[in-house]
Formats: C-alpha cells, structure tokens, sequence
C-alpha cells in the first residue's frame, strides 16, 4: 500500500504507530513513577510494551504480498488474531514476572494507552493516505 502524493506506505505508517506507543507507554510509566514508584513503572512498562512487542510482529504479517482486496483483508484479520493473542501472552509472562510487585491499574492504562494511541495513529494515517 502506498500514496505516491504523501509517501506514506504501510511499513512507515506501522513504524509510526509503534513509535507513537513506545512515546505513550513511557508517559505513562513517568506518570506511574512519580504517583506510586517504581513497581507501578514497571507495571506500565509491561502493559504498554505487551501491545507493542505484539503490534511489531503483528505489522510484519500484516502486510499482504497480493493486492486483491480479499488477500488483504485476510491477511490484517489474521494478524489481528496473533496480536490479540500475543497480548494476553506477554501479559501473562507480566503478571508472572512481576509477581507481588504488580500494581493492576498501573500495568491496565499501560496497556490502554498504547492501545488507544495505535487506533488514533492509525486512523489519523489513514486518512493521509485516503484509504
């Protein structure tokens, strides 16, 4: 996919939604760490990089060789069932990892944040590239 006016493609408007949640989950870990420390930082930290880490490898299959809209479609369905699952995945290893040190809300708006900021960019890309 690709806009020859504006030059986005799919790859750097990935790039940019990652980059917009990296920037989210670490406002909120700052956040987390001025209001209750280190654990809620850490906390925020996993929530946030759980939506991450899965949005990265959901992006690189996201992208469909064949152009036809059914190929596409399957293609984005599909990646959006593996970064569900690797969500719930990487959380687990979280709550696990952190064990007594974990604040729920701190690891919950993590999470939220960077998947609320990942629609916003996405849509606000969209429309860039008129799709």
């Amino acid at each position: 996919m690709n806009d020859k006016e504006t030059g986005l493609t799919a790859e750097n408007t990935f790039g940019g939604m990652l980059r917009s949640q990296l920037l989210a989950t670490v406002a909120v870990a700052v956040i987390a760490f001025v209001i209750s420390g280190i654990n809620a930082s850490l906390s925020a930290v996993a929530g946030g990089l759980s939506v991450v880490l899965a949005a990265f490898i959901a992006s690189k299959m996201a992208v469909s060789k064949r152009k036809d809209a059914a190929s596409v479609l399957g293609s984005m369905l599909k990646a959006e069932l593996i970064k569900i699952f690797l969500i719930i995945l990487f959380l687990y290893i979280a709550i696990k990892g952190l064990d007594n040190k974990l604040v729920p809300l701190a690891l919950i708006v993590g999470l939220a944040a960077a998947a609320i900021i990942s629609g916003a960019t996405i849509s606000k890309r969209s429309k860039q590239l008129k799709i």
